[in-house]
């Protein structure tokens, strides 16, 4: 009889349904795999779930229960199965995609999904998932709301004046669209207002939120929103897997005679992107290091537009990085670090030449 190495059950969730398939991992290193009818995505399915996995899942081997990032589906069912004490882990979308690409599965269907997520969580090593803090959920919802209204205020404006430049104009429907404007602008300033009171509240996220500040060129909303929109970087283990999520990975297409350009994947968070912009136009300016970055590109680059991009890519990692260590904006730290090294090169130079004589 085989001994059992690891479980995990792979749940693919829609907005309705999740689609389940527990996987078995054998010391002979063969999966088998059991499938579950489709449940609901609600407090019904969940107990349904529950009950299925207690007469299911052996308690004396490793169990896990891996599920894709599908917006705010998954975060009702991640958030029950915790709280029963279950390893739960969340994987972002593009990491999934390209283990799914290396199966060669041509049909694409939700049983076969949950299948295929079982079988990554068996092979892999998984990184657990633990809720967010609601202060980081509240910022990432105030972050989505600003930036929908973003979007409507740039809608009125221009619809607006397509309004005022025709031949035939409406005194009642310009007032109308001031009216809007008026409104949307109350509505942003309140929301801003409302995300500068949920971090005076925290004084652990207002101080490393300080610490992204502390940027020249990065401000209180810029860093919030980054903030909100990672949930505290929580998901995020490298600068790699960073830049992929926010879509600034470089991607190169290349087939026989054609050689395409490279430019970035844009295969991820849109809101991250957005509001970057304009930070980096000012680290262009104020930011030493970041300005000097982009004056070494900018020559090289046909567009100026892709030697900004490079900077809002450089001061994500900047970000994420301040963020974790817990410290300031050091203007001087690469000179500092040119300096180490040239005097570990030249203390290495002074022990050759002992050597050698």
């Amino acid at each position: 009889m085989q001994e059992t190495l690891k479980q995990c059950l792979g749940v693919d969730v829609s907005k309705k349904s999740l689609s389940l398939s527990l996987g078995v991992l054998g010391s002979n290193l063969k999966k088998n795999f059991t499938s579950h009818p489709d449940i609901k995505n609600d407090v019904s399915g969940f107990k349904t779930l529950k009950a299925w996995l207690s007469k299911t899942v052996n308690g004396n081997v490793d169990f896990y229960i891996l599920m894709e990032a599908t917006g705010v589906y998954h975060q009702e069912v991640c958030h029950y199965l915790y709280n029963l004490g279950y390893k739960v882990c969340v994987m972002q979308s593009g990491r999934v995609k390209r283990y799914a690409q290396s199966l060669d599965q041509r049909s694409k269907t939700d049983a076969l999904d949950s299948r295929m997520l079982s079988m990554l969580g068996l092979e892999r090593e998984l990184r657990l998932w633990e809720p967010p803090g609601k202060e980081l959920q509240q910022m990432k919802s105030l972050s989505r709301e600003r930036s929908s209204l973003l979007k409507d205020r740039t809608t009125e404006i221009n619809r607006q004046g397509a309004i005022e430049s025709s031949s035939y104009s409406n005194h009642k429907a310009t007032q109308r669209h001031k009216e809007r404007l008026r409104l949307i602008n109350e509505q942003l300033a309140s929301i801003e207002q409302e995300m500068r009171d949920l971090v005076s509240e925290d004084s652990v996220l207002r101080k490393r939120i300080g610490h992204l500040e502390s940027i020249p060129g990065v401000s209180f909303i810029s860093a919030a929103t980054v903030v909100g929109e990672t949930l505290g970087f929580e998901s995020i283990s490298n600068t790699k897997q960073l830049t992929s999520y926010a879509g600034y990975d470089v991607v190169l297409r290349e087939s026989g005679s054609f050689k395409g350009k490279t430019k970035i994947s844009k295969k991820g968070n849109s809101h991250i992107r957005a509001v970057l912009h304009m930070p980096s136009m000012a680290c262009v300016r104020c930011n030493p290091t970041l300005g000097k970055f982009y004056r070494r590109l900018k020559p090289d680059k046909a567009k100026p537009l892709v030697a900004l991009v490079a900077v809002q890519r450089k001061l994500l990692i900047l970000m994420f990085t301040l963020w974790k260590n817990e410290e300031n904006y050091d203007a001087e730290f690469e000179n500092k670090k040119q300096q180490r090294l040239e005097a570990l090169a030249a203390q290495d130079s002074s022990q050759i030449q002992l050597s050698t004589s």
